[in-house]
C-alpha cells in the first residue's frame, strides 16, 4: 500500500504565510477577484501577490505579470485560470520554488482523454519539485483561524462565520459550498474546510489527516463518493481515533449490481457499501444518509456534552408523542430509564394526573401553569437517574402566552444543571430557539432527530471509552500455502489450506469412478454425501452436483454415474477432477464464512447465517481482517440470528468459541496472503453443539489474479 505522505508537508497549503492569486482580477465577483476579496476581507496576515499581466494594481494591491516576477519563493499559489493556461502556469510556480498550487479551473481529468493528459502532465510538474496540488476542478479550502480563504464559494458573501471546532473535508465542491451555508445557517464555528476535486495529487484522506491533527479541530465532517487512496483515508481515520475527534461522515454511492462477482455469495454480500460500513464502525465513524442528519449530528457534538451510558428520560406534554419517543429510543439502540419512586411521587404531587413512569406524561396542564415543567424538570434531574433528557413541548413554542414563559422556567433549571445532556424538541421561532441554546438545551424541532443525535453522541462516548485493541501475533502459515503461481483450487485443494487454519472437514475421500465411490462410502459408512469436484463449479447444487443423505452403495454408484454423464452436459467448458465421498455431518447450524480481498481496503472478513439461504437471509456482518477471537465473537452477537447459535429455547449451544478461532485464524491467512488470495468462502460451515467444534462443508480459495501479485 501507499505510504500516507507526513502531514507537516501539507502546511504551506493548509497554513499557508504567502499567497498569490493568479488570474487576479478587481471584479470580486470573478473566481479570481472572490478570492482575492475574500483573502483581504479576513485580513490575511500574509503576503498576497495578485497576478495579472494586463494591469499594475489589483484591488488596491501592487499586481505581478506572471509568478516569477515576484521575484522569491511562497507559500501558495490560488490558480484561477483556464485549464490551458494551468499547465504553464504550474511549470512557472515550480521554477519560481512554489511550495503548493490550489486549481480551480476545470477541463482536466473529467473531460476525457485529452484532460487526463493535462492532469498528468501538471502533477509530474509538481512532483519534480515537490509542490503540491489541490484540485484541479476544485472550490479550494478555508483556515479560518488564519484567515486563509482560498475558496470562491458563495457561502462567504455576505459574512465569515465564527471561528470554530469544525473541520469539513468534501470531494464534491458543490456539496461543500451547500453544506457551508448551512453550518454557518446553524451557528457552527467552521475551523478549516476543502474541497478536493479531482484529486489529482491531495486527496480527501490526506487533507483530513492534517485537519485532525490541528488542535483546533475537534470535529470533523466529511463527504466522500469514493477512495484513490485507502491508506490515506485509513490513516486520517486511525488519528482521529488516537485523538478521541469524532468524525461524521457521508459516504454516497453504491456498486451496481453489475458489478458484483456472481460466482461468490461473499461477493454479493461484501460489496462496496458493506465494506464502508465496516471500515467506518473498525474507526468509529458515524455515517449520515442525509445532510439533515449530518448536521444535527455535528449541532450535538459542537455543543460538547457527552452521554456517560444510554439512560434516557422522556418528558412529554403528549402521551402519544411519548409512545413515539420510546419506539424512537428502541431502534436506536438507547434506554428507557426507571425513574424512582421517589421522584414519581414528586412529579404526581407536581401534577396528580401525570403518568410519572418513563416516558413522563406531565400532561397538557403544564403548558398553562408554566412553573409545573420546570419544576418536574427539577425533580427528573435532581434523581439522577438518567444520562440524558430530551423534553417534547410540540407546537407550544409557537403560542405567544406560552412560548416565553415555558422556555424562561426551563431555561432557569437547566442553568443550575451546566453539565447535564438536555434535548428538547419543540417548534419555536429563531430567537426563542437561540434563547434555549443558550440555555443549554439541544434544539431539535423533530422528536425523531432529537434521538437520532443522541444515539450518535452515545455511540461516539462509548466508542472513545474503549481502548485499543491489541494486536494479537499471527499464526505462522507456510509461505507456499497458496502458491504464487496458482490460478484456481478444487474443493479439496481449498480444504488442505484451511486444515492450516485449524478448520478441519469431514471424513471424505477423492475418486474418480463409481465403484470408487461406494467402496469409499463402505469405508466412511452410510449414509454419506457425493459432489463433483472442480475449480470450474463454485456452486454445485446449481448444476445437479451434489446428492445428500444416500444410504447404500446403490445409491453411491448412481449419483456418481449421473453426475459424470449431466454435468459436462451442461458445463462442457468445466474441467472435472473427480468426486468427493464425504460423511454426512448431523445437527449444528450451517453458516458462511468468507473473505474477499477488497481493492481498496484489503481483506475483508464475513460471517453469517444461512447455508444455501445467506443470500435470502442477508444476516450477516463484515469487518477489515485481521480479527482477534475476541473481536470475531463481537461480531457474531451481532447476527439478529445470534440466539440460534447461542441455543434458541433451549437448544443445546453451538461451539461459538470454536467458531471465533475459525473466523481468526482465517482472516490472519487472508492477511498473511492478502498477495496472493483475492477471496475465501466456506459455506456452509458447520457450527457444532458446544465443545464439537466446526466442520467446513464445502470451501472455494480464488487465487489472486497474477496481474494484481505484481
Amino acid at each position: 500500500m501507499r505510504t500516507p505522505e507526513p502531514s507537516t508537508r501539507l502546511d504551506a497549503l493548509f497554513a499557508p504565510r504567502s499567497i498569490a492569486v493568479v488570474g487576479a482580477s478587481n471584479d470580486w465577483r470573478r473566481f479570481g477577484g472572490r478570492v482575492l476579496h475574500y483573502l483581504r476581507r479576513a485580513e490575511f496576515s500574509g503576503e498576497i501577490y495578485p497576478i495579472n499581466p494586463g494591469r499594475d494594481e489589483v484591488q488596491g494591491l501592487k499586481a505581478y505579470a506572471d509568478v516569477k516576477a515576484v521575484g522569491r519563493p511562497f507559500d501558495c499559489a490560488v490558480l484561477a485560470v483556464t485549464a490551458e493556461d494551468t499547465v504553464q502556469t504550474i511549470r512557472d510556480c515550480a521554477e519560481a520554488g512554489v511550495r503548493s498550487a490550489i486549481v480551480y479551473g476545470a477541463g482536466f481529468a473529467e473531460v476525457g482523454a485529452e484532460g487526463l493528459r493535462r492532469q498528468e502532465e501538471v502533477v509530474s510538474i509538481a512532483r519534480a519539485h515537490g509542490m503540491r496540488i489541490l484540485g484541479p476542478n476544485c472550490m479550494g479550502l478555508v483556515n479560518a483561524r488564519a484567515g486563509v480563504y482560498a475558496t470562491f464559494a458563495s457561502a462567504f458573501e455576505e459574512r465569515f462565520p465564527a471561528p470554530g471546532r469544525i473541520g469539513i473535508a468534501t470531494q464534491s465542491g458543490g456539496y461543500g459550498g451547500y453544506l457551508l451555508q448551512h453550518t454557518a445557517m446553524r451557528q457552527l464555528g467552521l475551523s478549516h474546510f476543502v474541497a478536493t476535486g479531482n484529486e489529482a495529487d491531495v486527496d480527501v484522506g490526506e487533507a483530513m489527516a492534517w485537519m485532525v491533527q490541528q488542535d483546533e479541530v475537534e470535529i470533523v465532517l466529511a463527504y466522500l463518493e469514493g477512495v484513490r487512496h485507502a491508506d490515506n483515508l485509513l490513516h486520517a481515520l486511525d488519528l482521529a481515533r488516537q485523538a478521541k475527534k469524532p468524525v461524521v461522515m457521508m459516504k454516497v454511492g453504491r456498486t451496481p449490481e453489475g458489478r458484483v462477482a456472481a460466482a461468490s455469495h461473499t461477493a454479493s454480500l461484501t460489496g462496496e457499501d458493506a465494506v464502508y460500513d465496516a471500515i467506518f464502525r473498525e474507526y468509529g465513524v458515524h455515517r449520515a444518509r442525509t445532510t439533515e442528519e449530518l448536521l444535527d449530528v455535528a449541532y450535538a457534538l459542537n455543543a460538547g456534552k457527552r452521554p456517560l451510558g444510554p439512560r434516557t428520560a422522556v418528558i412529554s406534554i403528549s402521551g402519544g408523542v411519548g409512545v413515539q419517543m420510546a419506539d424512537f429510543l428502541s431502534d436506536a439502540q438507547l434506554e428507557l430509564g426507571q425513574v424512582p419512586e421517589a421522584t414519581q411521587q414528586q412529579l404526581r404531587e407536581i401534577v396528580p394526573y401525570c403518568s410519572p413512569t418513563n416516558p413522563i406524561d406531565m400532561t397538557g396542564l403544564v403548558t398553562a401553569n408554566h412553573g409545573m415543567l420546570g419544576r418536574s424538570l427539577e425533580r427528573v434531574l435532581e434523581s439522577d437517574a438518567f444520562d440524558a433528557i430530551i423534553l417534547f413541548l410540540g407546537i407550544v413554542g409557537m403560542a405567544p402566552s406560552m412560548a416565553g414563559p415555558i422556555c424562561q422556567a426551563l431555561s432557569e433549571v437547566s442553568a443550575k444543571h451546566p453539565e447535564r445532556l438536555l434535548m428538547v424538541s419543540v417548534t419555536t421561532p429563531p430567537e426563542l430557539h437561540e434563547v434555549y441554546a443558550q440555555a443549554g438545551f439541544l434544539v431539535y424541532e423533530d422528536p425523531s432527530r432529537a434521538v437520532n443525535a443522541l444515539a450518535a453522541l452515545h455511540r461516539f462516548e462509548q466508542f472513545f471509552r474503549q481502548p485499543a485493541a491489541r494486536a494479537e501475533a499471527a499464526p505462522d502459515f507456510a509461505r507456499d500455502l497458496v502458491p504464487r503461481d496458482a490460478t484456481s483450487f478444487n474443493e479439496v485443494q481449498s480444504k488442505r489450506i484451511l486444515a492450516a487454519c485449524g478448520i478441519r472437514s469431514p471424513r471424505e475421500s477423492l475418486v474418480r469412478t463409481p465403484e470408487e465411490a461406494a467402496e469409499a462410502a463402505q469405508g466412511i459408512g452410510f449414509p454419506v454425501a457425493v459432489k463433483v469436484v472442480s475449480a470450474d463449479i463454485p456452486h454445485k447444487t446449481e448444476v445437479g452436483g451434489v446428492a445428500l443423505g444416500l444410504g447404500d452403495a446403490a445409491a453411491v454408484q448412481a449419483a456418481v454415474a449421473r453426475m459424470a454423464r449431466d454435468i459436462p452436459k451442461a458445463l462442457p467448458e468445466a474441467h472435472i477432477e473427480g468426486f468427493l465421498v464425504s460423511e454426512m455431518v448431523v445437527g449444528g447450524t450451517e453458516c458462511i464464512l468468507g473473505v474477499r480481498n477488497d481493492p481498496a481496503f484489503g481483506p475483508m472478513v464475513t460471517f453469517g447465517l444461512g447455508g444455501v439461504l445467506v443470500e435470502l437471509l442477508r444476516d450477516v456482518v463484515t469487518r477489515p481482517a485481521p480479527v482477534s477471537p475476541a473481536q470475531a465473537l463481537a461480531m457474531m452477537r451481532e447476527l439478529r440470528t445470534w440466539p440460534v447459535l447461542a441455543g434458541w429455547r433451549g437448544a443445546v449451544p453451538g461451539d461459538t468459541e470454536a467458531m471465533a478461532q475459525a473466523i481468526a485464524s482465517l482472516s490472519q491467512l487472508a492477511m498473511a496472503q492478502r498477495d496472493r488470495i483475492a477471496e475465501i468462502e466456506v459455506n456452509p460451515v458447520v457450527v457444532c453443539a458446544q465443545g464439537k467444534g466446526v466442520v467446513a462443508l464445502d470451501a472455494v480459495i480464488q487465487p489472486m489474479r497474477k496481474e494484481a501479485q505484481r
